[in-house]
């Protein structure tokens, strides 16, 4: 029996999907015997209304603003100091879920915490470079994170948990334990159930780009690989951008978007331009056939991987980093170098298939199975 602390500082991103995941199951925990909650009241706002009511602590203004702005080893830093005080006063399991920017300061922090606490946390950026170049540089910084993840774990923390399923048991992920696997949970994909696909008046095919529409996504070089296709392929299929376009990229693509209309005029291109909640975005996976992530080198996961592979849709994405490795490892679509517009206008055109869908990835995925490692690790003292 133990007391279980879900510390969230940050109030962007996923903040609010992992609390109402890891709370909802810690409610039920039986191991837990006292569930507390320290955050903003903003985040308690975003919870789910059906949650029991926890035990909650807000943190002050100027604590949160400490945690949230400035330099990245300041927030880090406060963050840090923030947990580790939570975990003394309290003991048991503190869980601050993005542990990125308070790694450096729990590895540098060589004191104990008194009493029986402990921090954990998830490092979302993943250690491994899969198929990125190797230069002495980015070995030095591969050196330099294991260290760290290492003092950290060795020091501060239980459990540092990690997205990338090589690292663990990559040579140094071996020799420093310091990380361990943890599944990155799918979104609600039961959304996709009984939902059927629903053809185009016009008979075309859809790509399908969605969620934030920015530089990093490959939101301009699909544009331009698309205006490299033939005439057949064109007057077939229809690009379709689903997702809040970026407020810097937007002047550019909208220049890019009209420059494309007068070069290519053959070219459908449609965009939704606002943000989709999930149930909408399942239906526009469910009437795509090609799932489209052309990331610039974005060395994480995605989780259009996991709506391609649960509706049985192939996806075309980088041929690096974690989206590269899973695309490529359980065969859910076509991967290639998303920088070289020449080389992604060649897979655009290359057939649309599924080589094979692993069932067994969305099972390792899913919410319930993440949950259930995270709270198992966390809770293992």
């Amino acid at each position: 029996m133990t007391t279980f602390t879900y510390f969230e500082p940050l109030l962007d991103g996923h903040c609010t999907f992992w609390a109402n995941l890891v709370l909802t199951a810690a409610v039920k925990d039986a191991r837990i015997s006292r569930l507390r909650l320290v955050t903003s009241a903003e985040l308690v706002n975003r919870l789910d209304p059906n949650l029991p009511r926890i035990e909650t602590h807000f943190i002050s203004a100027n604590s949160l603003a400490a945690m949230r702005q400035g330099g990245l080893m300041g927030r880090g830093r406060t963050q840090w100091a923030f947990a580790r005080a939570v975990a003394e006063e309290f003991g048991g399991n503190v869980f601050l879920p993005f542990f990125d920017h308070a790694v450096v300061a729990a590895a540098l922090d060589r004191r104990k915490i008194s009493g029986r606490g402990f921090v954990n946390g998830i490092i979302f950026r993943p250690p491994n470079r899969f198929g990125l170049n190797t230069t002495p540089r980015t070995l030095a910084d591969a050196a330099r994170r294991w260290a760290t993840y290492s003092l950290a774990s060795r020091r501060a923390a239980v459990r540092l948990f990690t997205f990338d399923e090589a690292a663990p048991v990559s040579r140094l992920g071996q020799l420093t334990g310091a990380l361990h696997f943890l599944p990155d949970p799918t979104p609600n994909l039961s959304l996709l159930d009984k939902l059927q696909a629903v053809p185009r008046p016009d008979g075309r095919r859809v790509a399908l780009l969605f969620g934030a529409l920015t530089e990093r996504k490959g939101l301009f070089q699909i544009i331009e690989a698309w205006e490299r296709q033939s005439e057949g392929f064109l007057d077939g299929t229809v690009l379709r951008l689903v997702g809040r376009l970026g407020s810097e990229e937007r002047p550019m693509f909208e220049a890019a978007l009209a420059a494309l209309r007068v070069d290519c005029p053959r070219a459908v291109i449609e965009l939704v331009d606002r943000y989709v909640e999930d149930s909408e975005l399942a239906r526009e996976v469910v009437n795509a056939s090609l799932i489209l992530a052309p990331y610039q080198n974005h060395v994480g996961s995605s989780g259009a991987l996991f709506w391609a592979a649960a509706a049985q849709k192939p996806i075309l994405t980088q041929n690096t980093g974690l989206i590269g490795y899973q695309t490529s490892v359980y065969k859910i679509g076509r991967t290639t170098d998303c920088t070289n517009v020449v080389e992604l206008g060649q897979a655009l055109a290359m057939p649309w298939e599924v080589e094979n869908m692993v069932p067994a990835l969305i099972a390792r995925h899913s919410p319930e199975n993440s949950v259930k490692i995270l709270l198992n690790g966390c809770l293992k003292v």
